[in-house]
């Protein structure tokens, strides 16, 4: 193949009975064990560049590439594929060094083995280092793609010196789940050499590095020898040859699976150390280098010194990258340009923008994710969930034609030589910069109601000529969930009249007869909007987003749109700025739920003064409601927080969006977003009361309810979950005593219908239907507590699938287990209900709920109690779970906390149980507070998934804040 080709690479399959890989041409590829992936493969129509890879380093000048064509690409290498009898081979030349890497499958073992051959063919003596990088998953490629990087949080590595040889585990979040170890190493042939390794992906790329651009490559850079709990996990291994010139030498690198660790290792035995295998000769004229053009346009270069980010204003509490505003309303992110490329911080800090609607989440850098109707089920552009690359589905670019020089008025993803500011700030973010003799200010936000994400970018021309510049936006359309799969039904139009992309997806469901929409507002005078629909032709086959095809031609954008694409919406304008003076443009993405209301909202902000005026009602709906809450203590940080960006973020990200980088769910949850609307109440009551009408009508006739469910259908899932249905009544009763609503206990709400659970069957996936019953919501709150006075053998609730810890799913899953934080929920919300239930002349069940948290109290005070703290739970054994007896799950705060809260304790024991709490798990030196210690990590119990995470990651020992808060409040 040719390394420039435009035509897709073609990808070869290798197989035996136990192991897959598939290997495309150009390098990428993935390997699989059964149904299992063992490395990751995103796939993608227009740019895959994942792959198990061999990167070779020159140790003198620090130049770097891959054995394959991707990931690291250089115009011009000659480049060659051979596919025969069950080996592929790819041979390349670069500097000097041809490299020719075989690929095959061990027989009848599941491994593979990669064999390179390094020749040096320069006229002197080369010392090169050989890198492996391959990204582990350990998963089924459909539970990795729909959350990477909780996916990525069981899987656990491991070196192991005598073998040289690294080792990774999934650990079980159930029983049942397959069990896989996966094994790499990489020898010589001939005496070993000393191998260096690393298995986290953070530490090998870079923040906002990709495998094109890995930071361990970069001159000097080594690998860490991190393993363990890495939370990113890949494999990565070192070796450094030494070539005399005309000299030669081969490496191989094996990767293997199996059920467990002495399987894995048995492989490694097995293949042993490398053969020896003769090299046939090439000529050289196989290889000829591709036909290059001349290409004036170009990305913009990063500066040979660090630029610092100047600013005369002086930032609250700045940590050297980013610190508040003044008045503590904007954060503000200092990017400095350095030669290695912007200084970012060490994770993407992002703003999650959105009204009831539509919405979008954008990091610092510029990468945005963008929605309608539904954060997952309805995504416009991809999620991607990988806080290191930080990868774009969006982007903008500027263009002077001039110089011929492009770059993006954001941080990403080209970058100018310059610093960049970023302000995130309620509702809206902006970004500030000068490069190019422009004073660039670009602002993204969402109008208070419309479903359309709008860009301003403004210009001003601090030079003394006219300026001719282009701008290029562009959107990779999904319309749904993952683009992949949408892709092929999705089907784009030009507008005539608005110059805008319509894109609609008929495979959708409920979001079928939705239409999506993007368009590019130019500045007066400009040329003509092009635009195109074909991502592949605006990327191109070897080209990306940091570096598209695209933008490497004055030519319009080709035009073209319909089905069958890898659908995009990217738009063009040239327009000229005289010295002095400023430009404005304006990018939309939108959707709608018909194509004449996207066309309506188009004709909306088609004009730049609608697009500020909208912005400007933003900010003073934003202004208004986070007004209400306004604090002075003693912090000032904590004053900041309050008073503005907690309500904001509650309201914006967990209410509005219930998306964000980590985690984009797009449901309800009956239990989490009563718990936010809690919140909202001093800021708006009337968003606390909707919220317990809209989840009363999620409730079932039995009094269950919808652990959690998907707009607009209502789909999701109907579990045992022992603690869901209860937050209705709570959140209720702190409601009506917050605000003195009591009417509210008389509002109507619909119950639903569907199937129940039967026999030993913990939740079921299912689209309720409405009951054709109504009750007041008092009627639904007191279902939902008198399906919960159950008690187990030592008189506390039972715990079901799962209590607040949605993790220990096991605990109680055979019926007997019981939850003594439940048991203080429970008794929590009889306290409040009781006088409630009096106040209706409803005496009856006023007398059985106080009946029964009498008892209920005592059972807590003795079964309960531990002797220095309060126990968690007890397994369907009767052993206790959270005693001082135990090696793993000793304490746990939630149980402390609501012993205090519901005022069960005794105010010795609530002394005693705070003092174990902060004992035990609150940690000065770390600064966090724990959820439970020790972690679950080899106890003979099983609590259920929580077990599987890694020992101190999330539920598993680690500080889950939406937990431990109770400990704070207590």
């Amino acid at each position: 193949m040719n390394e420039n080709t435009d035509a897709a690479a073609q990808e070869h399959e290798l197989s035996n009975d136990h192991y897959r890989l598939t290997i495309a041409d150009d390098g990428t590829g993935s390997s699989h064990f059964g149904a299992l992936a063992i490395t990751r493969r995103t796939p993608d129509r227009t740019r895959e560049t994942d792959s198990f890879a061999l990167y070779i380093r020159d140790l003198e000048s620090g130049e770097y590439w891959s054995a394959g064509a991707e990931p690291v690409r250089h115009a011009g290498d000659p480049y060659e594929t051979i596919a025969l009898d069950g080996i592929v081979t790819l041979i390349r030349e670069h500097a000097g060094i041809r490299t020719t890497l075989e690929v095959t499958l061990a027989t009848n073992t599941p491994a593979e083995e990669r064999r390179l051959t390094i020749e040096n063919l320069s006229g002197r003596a080369r010392t090169l280092d050989v890198t492996t990088y391959a990204e582990l998953v350990l998963n089924t490629p459909v539970a990795d793609a729909s959350h990477p990087a909780f996916s990525k949080l069981f899987v656990q590595t491991e070196w192991h010196s005598e073998k040289q040889a690294l080792l990774a585990m999934r650990r079980q979040r159930a029983p049942d789940d397959e069990p896989l170890w996966v094994v790499h190493t990489l020898r010589a042939h001939g005496s070993g050499i000393k191998t260096s390794y690393e298995t986290d992906r953070m530490r090998f790329l870079g923040r906002g590095r990709t495998a094109a651009r890995p930071m361990s490559l970069d001159a000097g850079m080594e690998l860490s020898g991190t393993t363990g709990a890495v939370l990113d996990p890949i494999f990565s291994l070192r070796s450094s040859v030494s070539l005399a010139a005309g000299a030669s030498a081969e490496l191989v690198a094996l990767l293997g699976a199996g059920h467990t660790r002495d399987e894995v290792m048995a492989i490694v035995t097995q293949r042993g150390a490398p053969t020896s295998r003769a090299i046939t000769p090439r000529a050289t004229s196989m290889l000829a280098p591709p036909s290059l053009k001349p290409d004036r346009y170009r990305p913009a270069a990063a500066p040979t010194t660090t630029i610092r980010a100047n600013s005369s204003e002086e930032l609250r509490f700045f940590n050297g990258l980013g610190g508040f505003s003044g008045d503590g309303t904007e954060y503000v992110i200092r990017l400095d340009a350095t030669p290695s490329g912007l200084r970012w911080p060490p994770m993407p800090w992002s703003n999650v923008i959105a009204n009831e609607n539509a919405g979008f989440i954008v990091t610092g850098s510029g990468a945005v994710t963008s929605w309608s109707a539904n954060s997952r089920e309805n995504r416009l552009t991809p999620w991607f969930n990988d806080p290191v690359s930080d990868p774009f589905g969006e982007a903008i670019y500027l263009r002077d034609e001039e110089s011929g020089v492009f770059w993006s008025p954001l941080p990403g993803p080209t970058p100018a030589p310059a610093p960049y500011e970023v302000r995130h700030g309620f509702g809206y973010t902006a970004w500030h910069h000068k490069s190019h003799e422009l004073e660039q200010v670009t602002t993204t936000w969402m109008p208070r109601h419309d479903p359309v994400k709008l860009v301003r970018i403004r210009l001003k021309n601090t030079s003394d000529r006219a300026r001719t510049i282009t701008v290029t936006s562009y959107a990779h359309l999904v319309l749904g969930g993952v683009p992949w799969t949408t892709a092929p039904s999705v089907v784009t139009a030009r507008d005539e009249h608005s110059g805008a992309i319509l894109a609609t997806n008929p495979s959708r469901g409920e979001f079928s007869k939705r239409t999506a929409f993007a368009a590019l507002v130019a500045p007066p005078g400009s040329s003509a909007v092009s635009a195109t629909g074909d991502r592949t032709a605006f990327l191109g086959r070897t080209g990306s987003v940091r570096d598209p095809a695209a933008m490497h031609s004055s030519a319009p954008l080709d035009g073209r749109t319909g089905a069958g694409l890898d659908p995009c919406a990217a738009f063009r304008a040239t327009f000229t700025i005289a010295a002095g003076a400023t430009a404005e443009i304006a990018q939309l993405l939108g959707e709608a739920e018909s194509e004449t209301r996207a066309l309506s909202l188009l004709r909306t902000y088609e004009n730049h003064a609608s697009i500020g005026k909208s912005l400007d009602i933003v900010r003073a709906f934003w202004h208004d409601m986070l007004g209400g809450v306004q604090i002075e203590t003693p912090s000032p940080v904590l004053d900041i927080m309050v008073n503005g960006w907690l309500a904001y973020q509650n309201l914006a990200c967990r209410v509005w969006g219930r998306s964000a980088y980590y985690q984009s769910g797009g449901a309800f949850g009956f239990r989490d977003q009563l718990q936010d609307s809690a919140a909202l109440l001093y800021l708006d009551p009337a968003l606390t009361r909707s919220q317990i009408l809209l989840h009363a009508a999620h409730q079932f006739v039995e009094g269950d309810v919808m652990h959690w469910w998907h707009p607009p259908t209502s789909k999701g899932i109907r579990t045992r979950f022992s603690d869901d249905l209860l937050w209705l009544p709570y959140i209720t009763a702190f409601y009506i005593a917050s605000t003195g609503d009591k009417p509210v206990l008389d509002a109507s709400a619909p119950f639903v219908t569907g199937p129940q659970l039967v026999g030993e069957e913990d939740e079921q996936f299912m689209t309720p239907t409405d009951s054709g019953t109504s009750a007041s919501v008092y009627e639904h709150c007191c279902r939902s507590i008198d399906r919960s006075l159950t008690a187990g053998v030592h008189g506390i609730p039972l715990m079901g699938s799962g209590d607040w810890n949605d993790g220990m799913n096991r605990v109680g899953r055979e019926g007997k287990g019981e939850s003594v934080w439940l048991g203080f929920f429970l008794y929590s919300i009889l306290c409040d209900f009781i006088p409630i239930a009096e106040s209706r002349g409803d005496g009856d069940r006023a007398e059985r709920y106080l009946e029964f948290k009498i008892t209920l109290g005592e059972a807590l005070n003795d079964a309960g109690w531990d002797g220095g703290w309060y126990r968690r739970a007890f397994y369907d054994n009767g052993t206790p779970l959270g005693t001082a007896a135990s090696d793993e799950c000793r304490i746990d705060a939630i149980a402390q906390a609501w012993s205090v809260l519901s005022g069960a304790a005794p105010a010795d024991r609530a002394e005693t149980a705070l003092d174990a709490m902060e004992m035990h798990l609150v940690s000065e030196s770390e600064k966090l507070i724990r959820l439970l210690t020790p972690a679950f990590d080899k106890t003979p119990h099983d609590p259920g998934y929580i077990k599987g995470y890694l020992p101190g990651v999330r539920e598993n020992g680690g500080q889950y804040t939406h937990g431990v808060l109770w400990g704070v409040r207590a």
